[in-house]
């Protein structure tokens, strides 16, 4: 199906999802709807920054994410022309390098231009660096993949569409506990979203009867691991050494695309090859880590299982998909659906409140994302502004010796209500 054939029958279904779901008693309906009558209010370019990693550690993350941006960002303005209304919206993507300091620096900049919507930055260093600042000038900013527990906070200028790393916490203990894992040896990055990440799985995988070490904190900037390899080392043997079987060790890495001179690195060390090893949603689906010819086998010996969450499959995520596939020649993550929804309910509650006005918007936003069907399926908001429930997807790195490459396949999901994990492939004994 060709772009363009796909974003028009994407419209169309979204039309139709409207006229079904209703809002407030058919608010939603007659407001987008009906065709737009002249009245004052949005009119011209409305602008929305996309505060976007296309360099650093998030780069891979951030190339999906803005094409969907993209890809919503032109359907909106399809809509708009089609409803005759008199504003369009304008979307500025921005490279933050996954790097705090820049992206504060380019909020500050477009918000003294007078922009005062925010997608993303997709990292929890990011959007805690820039918490503050937004709060007090009332800039609301929306994150695809900010997942830190502690950003979760109710009445701020901060909205995340994905859950909270007190949903994915349990979930990767489960995934540990069902591979036989009684010891895992922890690596992670010493940031708010690793450190958050980190005490989320020990809490749920001490609650469950294993034993959490936590052994390898790392600076984020780091890129070079021999160090934190040699440690990784230590701690397995020292377990070993009393007398704890190798099936019973784990390593679970909270990285992001660090995670490849890591294995690299790792890879020096027969001992880390012969226990399983586990990640999550900052390293599943890279494609640089299947195709570097030290990691991807690494990573596929020891059978390196990743979460993230779950986007609900529909022809909307299959169309989002497949464009995502045709500009990029890959699968996107599943923050690249988030961002898609980012922009369409930006854009919705923006016409709603037909004003520039951000907290306007954000009193709008819950019930609009109440009411949408987006690419990555229905959801809500919890009290806190953040996505309230989710389920999660298991990608694993296998080779695929038809193809004669290393791949990512999905291997199972955890059923966040059930707190259990439904095979699709049985990788484990």
């Amino acid at each position: 199906m060709s772009g363009i054939l796909a974003r028009k029958e994407a419209v169309i279904g979204l039309f139709i999802i409207f006229l079904l779901v209703g809002f407030g008693g058919g608010y939603l309906v007659g407001s987008v709807m009906a065709p737009a009558a002249p009245k004052p209010g949005l009119s011209g370019d409305v602008t929305i920054v996309f505060l976007c990693p296309l360099t650093g550690d998030l780069k891979t993350y951030g190339e999906n994410s803005k094409a969907t941006a993209e890809l919503a960002a032109s359907e909106v303005n399809e809509w708009l022309e089609a409803r005759g209304e008199a504003w369009r919206l304008d979307l500025v993507v921005e490279d933050t390098a996954t790097d705090p300091t820049t992206a504060l620096s380019k909020l500050q900049t477009w918000h003294g231009k007078g922009v005062q919507f925010f997608v993303g930055p997709m990292s929890s260093n990011e959007v805690k660096e820039l918490k503050s600042y937004a709060d007090s000038n009332k800039i609301l900013i929306v994150s695809p993949s900010s997942t830190s527990p502690g950003l979760s906070i109710a009445g701020d200028f901060i909205f995340r569409f994905c859950p909270d790393d007190t949903i994915q916490g349990p979930a990767i203990a489960r995934l540990i506990w069902e591979a036989g894992v009684r010891h895992v040896v922890c690596t992670w990055r010493e940031d708010a979203w690793g450190t958050g990440l980190k005490d989320a799985t020990k809490a749920a995988f001490e609650n469950l009867g294993g034993t959490f070490h936590e052994e390898v904190g790392y600076d984020p900037g780091l890129k070079d691991f021999p160090t934190q390899a040699e440690a990784l080392k230590n701690a397995v043997e020292g377990l070993i050494n009393q007398g704890v079987p190798k099936e019973q060790i784990g390593i679970l890495a909270i990285s992001f695309e660090e995670i490849i001179p890591y294995m690299e690195d790792a890879s020096a060390y027969p001992v880390l090859k012969e226990v399983k090893w586990f990640g999550s949603d900052g390293t599943c689906l890279l494609s640089k880590l299947v195709e570097h010819e030290a990691a991807a086998p690494f990573a596929a010996q020891v059978n390196f299982t990743n979460t993230i969450f779950a986007p609900g499959v529909s022809p909307k995520f299959e169309a989002v998909k497949s464009h995502v596939e045709e500009v990029l020649g890959r699968s996107p993550d599943s923050y690249a659906y988030a961002t898609y929804d980012i922009v369409w309910c930006l854009a919705l509650a923006l016409d709603i409140v037909d004003e520039y006005n951000a907290e306007k918007v954000r009193d709008v936003l819950p019930m609009v994302v109440k009411n949408y069907f987006g690419a990555s399926g229905w959801f809500e908001l919890n009290e806190n502004g953040d996505r309230a429930f989710a389920d999660y997807n298991l990608w694993t790195v296998m080779y695929n010796s038809t193809a004669e490459e290393y791949q990512w396949v999905m291997v199972g999901v955890y059923r966040g209500a059930e707190d259990k994990i439904e095979w699709f492939i049985q990788i484990y004994g």
